[in-house]
């Protein structure tokens, strides 16, 4: 396997180098022509932004050359989505080649200062790895095969994330959320009180306000600290036995969500279902601090 698999690289190498040549190069025999280069992963480091600490916290990767030697390796960066138009990035930093592995690091304050504005909370952006080789050619993501680039036995390193978030503080998280959107209860515009006494999780006192008897409760939402990730493990809120007697003691439950207190906010899809456990769907639900 191991032989099937250099022998794959090798072959992709080749393809790399001729899908990097321009307009009016002369076509060679494939036997001729050199071979591409790219940086296969080594290890994966942080990949969180504090975005009340951007100078402060940072992502990092480690990678190594493979291919054609390298003059040095250059990172660049845009908002998420991934783009293969190399107009739209900017430069972040340079990396020269020194014993073939590069421990690449980026601040949030270096990515703020590439694009002209701050990450914020919630936010991801794309970093792309493009390297330089000594003969002055260029390879990254925009000129290699999508099978190259996304085939796992490969372990390129030709892009790496920077997830932004902010930690979780009660005292910042505490006050009156106006509901922004609730597609389940429709109860857009309505007030929602949420405390908090500790750094992992924070009370809703009434999540839908248009819930009814029996069973109305406040929602528990439990938190990261250090990432603002948020969870709502499944509880009961309320009921709508005016719908009929199988919406008494509705339960909601999510993953996936956020609590970013920085910014007074709270995101996540929470899944609705009766008494018995019948699912009725999931639905996104956001708050916002006045």
């Amino acid at each position: 396997m191991k032989k099937i698999i250099s022998s794959l690289f090798y072959t992709a190498l080749v393809a790399i180098a001729m899908s990097s040549c321009q307009k009016g190069e002369v076509v060679q025999d494939v036997n001729s022509l050199s071979i591409g280069s790219y940086v296969t992963l080594v290890s994966a480091g942080n990949n969180i932004i504090d975005a009340t600490n951007l100078a402060g916290s940072k992502v990092a990767t480690s990678v190594k050359e493979y291919g054609s030697a390298q003059e040095k390796l250059i990172v660049y960066v845009t908002k998420a989505p991934q783009t293969n138009d190399r107009t739209l990035w900017k430069k972040v930093k340079e990396y020269t080649n020194n014993g073939g592995t590069y421990n690449l690091e980026v601040t949030g304050q270096e990515i703020a200062t590439a694009l002209g504005t701050p990450p914020g909370p919630g936010e991801t952006y794309v970093l792309y790895n493009q390297v330089i080789t000594k003969d002055g050619r260029k390879f990254d993501v925009s000129n290699t095969l999508p099978d190259l680039a996304t085939v796992s036995q490969y372990n390129l390193r030709l892009t790496w994330n920077a997830v932004v978030v902010c930690p979780f503080i009660p005292a910042q998280a505490n006050g009156t959320y106006i509901i922004t959107r609730d597609t389940w209860d429709g109860s857009v515009g309505e007030l929602v009180r949420i405390t908090s006494t500790q750094n992992t999780e924070a009370v809703a006192n009434v999540m839908f306000p248009y819930a009814e008897q029996p069973g109305i409760a406040p929602v528990k939402i439990t938190i990261t600290p250090a990432s603002g990730a948020a969870t709502v493990q499944k509880q009961t809120y309320g009921s709508y036995v005016s719908f009929g007697p199988q919406y008494a003691r509705m339960t909601c439950e999510g993953t996936g969500g956020f609590f970013f207190s920085c910014t007074g906010t709270f995101t996540i899809n929470l899944t609705h279902k009766f008494a018995d456990g019948t699912g009725q769907g999931t639905y996104p639900y956001h708050l916002k601090k006045r």
